[in-house]
């Protein structure tokens, strides 16, 4: 008479495994779809603020090279915990806003000389004229990771999932 009793030990090694991978999958794709939507999905989407100079109008805020959205990986992974971060050294001040100061070298000088020629707009002759030794500049929170309400219930709702598909697989081989 075959055994009928599951072997519980080993369903739940193999469903921590699972979930650990079903986590990391499902971390970087959420973070990708909040590039995709061009906002945070907390409780809700909260849109990107636009960017104010729209010299690119095609393009998606914060994708420029994809340098950003690409430095997306998952960090650390072991059954207890999953992170997943950016290592583009701008990813911070983009995901929580914030102020910078940016030197005014003489490269940028010559820089802004070169775009008012081309456009003659004057803000550009005024930028290589300043007396300013740098530029403050605000970046606006434009979060594409960190901890989001809806991002757990679909975590949960995907482990529940796999954890009665597993045990629903036993039963029918039994």
């Amino acid at each position: 008479m075959p055994n009928k009793i599951p072997d519980f030990q080993k369903i739940g090694e193999q469903l921590i495994k699972d979930a650990q991978t079903i986590a990391e999958v499902e971390m970087i794709n959420f973070v990708m779809g909040n590039f995709e939507k061009q906002g945070f999905t907390d409780k809700s989407l909260s849109p990107w603020e636009k960017r104010k100079d729209n010299a690119d109008p095609g393009r998606a805020v914060l994708v420029k090279s994809g340098m950003l959205r690409d430095s997306v990986k998952v960090t650390e992974s072991n059954p207890d915990r999953v992170v997943v971060s950016a290592s583009a050294k701008y990813a911070q001040i983009h995901n929580e806003g914030g102020i910078i100061n940016v030197r005014v070298t003489p490269r940028m000088r010559k820089y802004f000389w070169l775009i008012y020629y081309k456009t003659e707009d004057e803000k550009y002759k005024a930028m290589a004229l300043t007396k300013k030794q740098a530029f403050k500049i605000k970046i606006p929170k434009r979060q594409f990771m960190g901890h989001s309400e809806t991002f757990n219930a679909h975590i949960e709702d995907l482990f529940f999932k796999t954890i009665t598909q597993r045990f629903k697989q036993h039963l029918n081989t039994i």
